[in-house]
Parts: C-alpha cells; structure tokens; sequence
C-alpha cells in the first residue's frame, strides 16, 4: 500500500487552546495568615483568579477577587487543579478528608498524591486502615511494565508505510521550515492537487488486527529504543487510560500533558460526538508523541513513520486501518523566546489532529466529507481558545472577506461540500468551521451525533441531514445565511 501524505503547514496561522494550570505564585502553605491566590482554567475558556478557602470532599470553597465566596465542584476544575488547591486548603489532621481525596486523587490516577492521602488517612485513624490498604493495592507500580488490553491475535503482516493524514492552515507571513535534504520539496499546487487526490484514500477503510499485549510491549520497548538512539534527548513513555505518551521535553511537563492535554481531549470529544467508552475506536492505546524540536519531529518522520513527505507539516496524524498514532512538535527552536505561544501552537495541533483520528475512527470507519472532518476538527481546536491568540479571528477575516466580494452572501453549501482543498484554503476552513458551529450551536446538541453516526451506518450526508434536523437542507441553508452574518458581528462568541 502506497503512503499517502496531506500536509498541515507548520507556519499556520492558529490558535492554540488554553492550557489548563493552575497559576501558583507563591509559597505560602494551606494554614498561612493570609490564603494564597491561584488561578483557575473553567469551562468555556474562563479564568477565574482566586483565593482558596476550604476543600471538601467534592468541591472547593473559593473568594475571586472582588466577588462573594462560591464553591466549585471538582468536576469544573481539573484534577491536577483540585490537587493545587487541596495543598493549599488541606487539614492534616482531618483522616476523613484525606481519605477521601486519596480516593478522588486513585480515580483520577494521580498516584502520587492517592499514596501520601491514603496512608496518613490510616495512621490518623486505625479504623480506615483497612480500606486505605485495599485502595493501595489497586494502584500500579510505575516500575512495572504497563498493563496493554488486546482486542485480538493479529495476523502477521509486514510493517507497511502509515497513512499520513494532516491538517491545515497556512501563515505566508511566516519562514519556510527547513526541509530534510534526502526529501524533494512539494510546491503548494502539487500540495493541493495531491490533497484533492488523496483526501479519499487517506480514510479509506482497512482491517488491521489489534496487537496482543506482547506485541504492544514489544513495539513500545523498540520504539522507545528507537527514539533514543535517532533523535536525541532524554525519550521517555507515559501510559495513562487511553494513550501512551512520547516525549523527550521536561518530566514535569510531560507528566502534564500525558494525564491533561491527552485525556482532556478525549473526554471532550466524548462529550461532543457521544462516544462511550468500549465503543469502536482505535486499536489499544493511541501513541502520541512530542518532539521538543521541529528539527527532531522532521527526523521522525521520515526516518522512523517512513513518512518524509510529513515533514513538511506542522504536526500530523497516521493511520492504517485502526492502527493510529499523532506527531506533534513543540518547535523550542523557533519559539523559545515564546513559550507560551510554543505550547498553545502544540495544544492547538493535539486537538486539531486528535479530531481527525477520533471523529474518522469512532463508530464505523467510513469516509466523511471534506467540510465535516475540518469543520470538526476546528470547532475542537477553538474549544477552549483564549481571546489573546488569533487562530479564529483569523477565520472570521477569511469568511468576511469572502462575503464582501460575495455581494454579502456566505458561500453555498454546494460550493463549499468538497472543501478545503489544501492548507492554503482559508475560505474552505473558515466555512467548513461556521457551518459546524451552525448545526452544534442552533439544535440540540445530541442531534450533531446522530448525524454523524447516520453517515457512518451509509445513509447519504443529505439525507441523514434531513433525517436528524427535522428540515429540508435548502431551508436549513438559508437560516444559516442570516446565522452566520449575525454571528460575525460577535466575532463568533458564545456561551
């Protein structure tokens, strides 16, 4: 099977999502005169800066700055937050309470902490002993091997090129990334006609066997060899419940983003497409990888995915069949002097790209049109965005250039059905993206899910459209032209 590369420009123009940690700048304890001040990451993109009062078993009891007192539960915060605000809120003393945390903190696979809460629970009350041990138990040696679950003997087969498939947006404002010199530059019309050729093909339906959980042990180890002895920097693995995490950046933040970034998109995504866990997906546990340099990632891609043409993206995602995993690099080379803009470029990519795979491969693996997996992939990408980076703003410009020189009408959705083409395409994206905000923002959120698995069960996009909306599309198109100028004049903002 020939490889088949579509290309995500490095020097897109995006957004990153707002990354989700708590802000700590200081060092007093949970007992100092005066409460330390945090910074909390809230759904819808909201921060909320704060003083951390008291924490229970189930929320935390906070004081923004200038506001009344109100309680968070846990589930608005993430995990690693509840941990930074227990530090600061705990009562040493209180067995009961560190009981409970050393639960919450087991379930949440924040192992560390579940240890310390767990066993000062016991020493504090003798009567809790018992069930702190049974809870110790169940948490797993790092040390050890990680645990793979299987879902059937593969067949043997040779090791083939993985199919490449890669988002999107193009800054021509920004420098050419250097190209590896063993690989022949692709120009952007050879891109787009390549696009055009193998958008088809990239999610065409294969059956590729899981691998058994000695397999997967044996692929993990020799891959982490790999890694070690072609890239350069310290490689290490991270297993967490759905992924095994690569990354050669710093522990602290490679921790981070295994247990956040990683899993935060996955529950996002389903909530958003009403996946449920045990449901058709990728085979095992999706690798995904972080290079610290973009030099590293190019490396990867061609001399270990056999993918040179990827390394002229920005990040991508490859599949065979269910076999899938995503490449994502932070670029510290050309952004160290900014790396908060370094890991929102990344953030961003990991959602994007996560769509992709996730959207393609719950349910059926079935071909999507153009405009649905991009306009997905966007309205993901956008999910947590911070007002400060321009990657939708950009969007917007694109849509209302084209509406100005349109005489004031947004594109048909005809004219649109086979877009975007190629990363160069912003009108493409920008439609693509309003159109899923249109059917996500103006129905019953569960309706968007339905749609899409109606596609994928082999109902035409039309008539699963129709069938699930309750309108005909012509008379859905038309709401959504009035829709979309209304919701320019926003600038796309919604609660």
């Amino acid at each position: 099977m020939n490889p088949v590369f579509i290309h995500r420009n490095p020097m897109c123009s995006r957004v990153a999502l707002a990354l989700a940690i708590v802000c700590v700048s200081g060092s007093f304890s949970a007992w100092s005169a005066e409460p330390e001040k945090v910074t909390l990451h809230l759904p819808g993109g909201k921060f909320l800066r704060c003083e951390i009062l008291k924490i229970t078993k189930s929320e935390v009891l906070v004081k923004p700055e200038g506001e009344k007192e109100q309680a968070l539960p846990f589930g608005l915060i993430t995990p690693q937050e509840v941990s930074e605000c227990y530090k600061l809120a705990m009562e040493p003393k209180n067995a009961a309470l560190r009981f409970a945390m050393g639960t919450y903190f087991a379930k949440k696979e924040l192992y560390a902490e579940a240890k310390t809460e767990l066993a000062e629970a016991a020493r504090l009350d003798g009567s809790l002993k018992d069930k702190a041990d049974e809870l110790l138990k169940k948490i797993p040696d790092p040390s050890a091997p990680p645990p793979v679950k299987t879902v059937a003997e593969p067949k043997k087969t040779e090791d083939k090129p993985v199919t490449v498939a890669v988002a999107d947006k193009t800054d021509k404002s920004k420098p050419v990334p250097p190209k590896p010199s063993d690989t022949k530059p692709m120009s952007e019309s050879d891109s787009s006609e390549k696009a055009d050729e193998d958008f088809r093909k990239k999610f065409m339906r294969r059956e590729v066997a899981a691998r058994t959980e000695a397999q997967m042990k044996e692929f993990l180890d020799k891959r982490l060899e790999e890694l070690n002895a072609k890239l350069g920097g310290k490689w290490r693995l991270i297993e967490t419940k759905h992924f095994f995490c690569f990354a050669n950046i710093a522990e602290d933040k490679h921790k981070m983003i295994a247990q956040q970034w990683n899993e935060t998109l996955y529950d996002l995504l389903c909530r958003v497409l009403n996946h449920k866990e045990g449901e058709k997906l990728w085979n095992n546990k999706m690798p995904i990888y972080y290079f610290d340099t973009f030099k590293q990632f190019q490396k990867f891609a061609a001399e270990i995915d056999h993918s040179p043409g990827a390394a002229y993206s920005g990040g991508y995602f490859a599949s065979q069949g269910r076999e899938v995993h995503i490449c994502i690099p932070f670029m510290s080379e050309r952004l160290k002097t900014s790396p908060a803009r370094m890991d929102e470029e990344a953030h961003g990519t990991l959602f994007h790209e996560g769509t992709h795979a996730f959207l393609q491969l719950s349910g059926e693996d079935v071909e999507l049109s153009r405009w649905l997996h991009e306009g997905m992939a966007q309205f993901i990408e956008f999910w947590y965005e911070s007002e400060k980076y321009p990657g939708k703003r950009d969007r917007m410009a694109n849509l209302r250039d084209e509406i100005s020189r349109n005489k004031g009408t947004p594109p048909t959705w005809e004219e649109m059905a086979d877009r975007p083409r190629s990363g160069m395409d912003g009108v493409g994206y920008s439609c693509a993206y309003t159109r899923l905000e249109f059917l996500y923002r103006n129905f019953d959120n569960q309706r968007l899910p339905q749609f899409i698995h109606l596609i994928k069960s082999g109902k035409p996009e039309k008539e699963a459209l129709e069938t699930v909306f309750k309108f005909p599309e012509e008379k859905m198109e038309e709401v959504y032209k009035t829709w979309v100028k209304d919701a320019l004049k926003r600038n796309f903002k919604f609660n």
